[in-house]
């Protein structure tokens, strides 16, 4: 059974209907990564997570073609960068998510694998609830859905020092010598962390950060690297990539149960609150 939305007949599509499995929607972009990493790198690594989650779960789970290109004017001093307005990004992305829940699919899940992404998939999503009804909700498997599954790995393979995974760092590298090794220079890859580590404020896993705040790119990073990519290793690679997945099949697994309940207008008010 094939779990890529865009490879059914529509005869197909109607059997998907009536099963009702997860539609995912990759939402990546194309920026720096470093001299040693392609630009395609959230791309490669968020499309991969959803078609391998699928693969192992092809009956509850379809694949949306990935939109490839984000909110990016932050990276654009960095030459190959591409961005789209955050208005055309929300309309875009919440156009593609209202069509499949038209066709009769009840839970709809933009998967974001771009840092500067989150705010508009969360928009998108409300956008698609509100107007269709349907379950539609965003999230960002980075870190295998919840650092804390994925804190032993981190202990026991991660080889560089706090600040080392932000960017195109250890953490992506190793995912992309894992997935795209062809595609990785590792020969070019340059240590730097030009990121601040506040209190409340802070990229590296898996320290949560209070404040959502981004500058553009070139004021923090000569190289387009804000961690330190030069320790990475495929089997550290390897290890994020299985953890990520697993957590994610059972995310989705979760997600596939919130219930589609009726709404009620309250405006005429019961007796209870009279």
């Amino acid at each position: 059974m094939t779990y890529r939305y865009d490879e059914l007949t529509w005869p197909e599509m109607r059997e998907a209907i009536r099963r009702q499995p997860v539609v995912l929607l990759p939402f990546g972009t194309v920026e720096d990564h470093g001299p040693h990493l392609p630009i395609n790198t959230d791309n490669v690594i968020v499309e991969a997570i959803c078609l391998e989650a699928a693969r192992r779960a092809s009956e509850e789970m379809l694949v949306l073609p990935l939109v490839a290109y984000g909110l990016d004017e932050h990276h654009m001093d960095f030459p190959g960068t591409i961005s789209v307005d955050m208005q055309t990004l929300i309309g875009f992305v919440s156009d593609v998510a209202l069509s499949a829940a038209r066709h009769g699919f009840t839970h709809i899940l933009i998967v974001n694998g771009h840092g500067s992404n989150a705010p508009l998939a969360d928009l998108a999503a409300r956008r698609v609830v509100l107007e269709s009804g349907a379950i539609c909700g965003a999230m960002s498997p980075n870190a295998a859905i919840d650092p804390t599954l994925a804190e032993p790995i981190f202990s026991q393979m991660r080889r560089s020092n706090p600040g080392g995974v932000a960017h195109a760092g250890e953490y992506e590298t190793a995912l992309m010598l894992h997935l795209r090794p062809h595609l990785v220079k590792m020969e070019r890859a340059v240590r730097e962390r030009g990121q601040l580590a506040l209190e409340y404020f802070n990229w590296d896993h898996p320290r949560p950060s209070i404040l959502s705040w981004q500058d553009w790119w070139s004021r923090m990073s000569e190289s387009g690297v804000c961690g330190d990519p030069t320790v990475a290793t495929a089997e550290f690679g390897q290890a994020l990539f299985e953890t990520t997945v697993e957590n994610f099949v059972r995310f989705v697994r979760e997600f596939r149960t919130i219930p589609m309940r009726p709404r009620r207008d309250q405006h005429e008010v019961g007796e209870r609150y009279a």
